[in-house]
């Protein structure tokens, strides 16, 4: 059977969803900086085929969810998007985030919100420093980031910082599908304005990432997951943009093994009607 995504909304936000098993839990993707939701749709299909129910949302600033091209939004706005996300569901999922969705995961985990979290690549609750690699590709958005102007990273930087481990023939339609991003959030994330407290989060935590990453360097995967007594899952040849690398399946099984194992199935005893 295929399981195949379908778009719908969710908390009036565009999202992709795509149906699973009755006794397995839903998970919430949250796309990172730059995209949209719409680079989960593969993962949404693959975890759908081993029974999970999934749905990626979208957040404002993109695909018709004003305001234009992110002017103004703070990381605070993303938060009550997700947070609102969650709210529409009938129980708390598994949250899957990518890049600055991995700490939104965070923080919604801190609130008790969601039954485990992978991190992909994930945006510390900490300074994100850049490395010496990808300094050439930040400086020239330095002005806009520090300015909280919208921002997009032009083809030869987006290939630098996120797409080092695709294939360079399909860097330029990835670049084309980036989304302009709120200069003021990226600042947020810079300066490690966005505190999580990892007392609060006891849910299972998985992170995973790759050691090409320029953006998440191995140093900063590893702060995340000593943080909160998470597994790390370290891959060598994968870099930031692991959703659609060559050989993502491979990690998204991955994921998905370690869920089936640490994560019961979520089976809700059915009230039959009198």
């Amino acid at each position: 059977m295929h399981h195949s995504s379908q778009s719908t909304e969710l908390s009036g936000a565009p999202a992709l969803t795509v149906a699973g098993a009755a006794d397995k839990p839903t998970l919430l993707f949250l796309h990172g900086a730059f995209v949209t939701h719409e680079p989960w749709r593969p993962w949404l299909e693959r975890f759908g085929a081993r029974g999970f129910p999934g749905i990626a949302p979208a957040r404002r600033g993109r695909l018709g969810r004003g305001p234009a091209e992110a002017r103004g939004l703070r990381f605070q706005d993303y938060l009550d998007d997700t947070l609102a996300a969650l709210d529409a569901l009938p129980e708390p999922p598994i949250v899957v985030g990518h890049s600055l969705g991995g700490l939104l995961a965070q923080k919604v985990a801190e609130l008790g919100r969601v039954r485990a979290m992978v991190l992909v690549c994930p945006v510390p609750a900490a300074m994100l420093t850049a490395q010496a690699v990808a300094l050439p590709a930040y400086l020239p958005m330095l002005p806009r980031i520090l300015s909280g102007a919208p921002v997009i990273p032009t083809n030869g930087a987006c290939s630098r910082l996120a797409l080092n481990a695709m294939p360079e023939t399909d860097r330029a339609a990835e670049h084309a599908s980036l989304v302009h991003e709120s200069g003021t959030v990226y600042r947020e994330l810079m300066m490690g304005a966005i505190k999580v407290d990892p007392t609060r989060i006891k849910c299972p935590t998985l992170v995973v990432g790759g050691a090409q990453d320029h953006i998440i360097s191995t140093d900063l995967l590893r702060f995340t997951s000593e943080r909160y007594g998470a597994e790390l899952q370290l891959y060598p040849e994968h870099a930031h943009w692991i959703l659609a690398e060559p050989g993502w399946e491979l990690v998204a099984d991955r994921i998905a093994l370690w869920l089936e194992a640490r994560v019961e199935s979520g089976v809700r005893p059915r009230v039959a009607a009198g």
